[in-house]
């Protein structure tokens, strides 16, 4: 079964976590993935030529 989107950048929240924390918590990987997932909303926003659009 392939990965989706989704679950890759979970799995890399909690790649980070792991990295950056002894033991993390759910919650630090959820906050992780949301920051994730709003940093490929904003790579996202920059290719289509918006680099000076403000997202809210």
């Amino acid at each position: 079964m392939i990965p989706t989107e989704t679950e890759k950048l979970l799995k890399n929240a909690a790649d980070v976590a792991k990295r950056t924390f002894i033991d993390p918590s759910e919650e630090a990987v959820l906050e992780i993935f949301k920051e994730l997932c709003a940093e490929r909303d904003r790579m996202a926003w920059a290719t289509e030529g918006r680099e000076s659009a403000t997202v809210h």
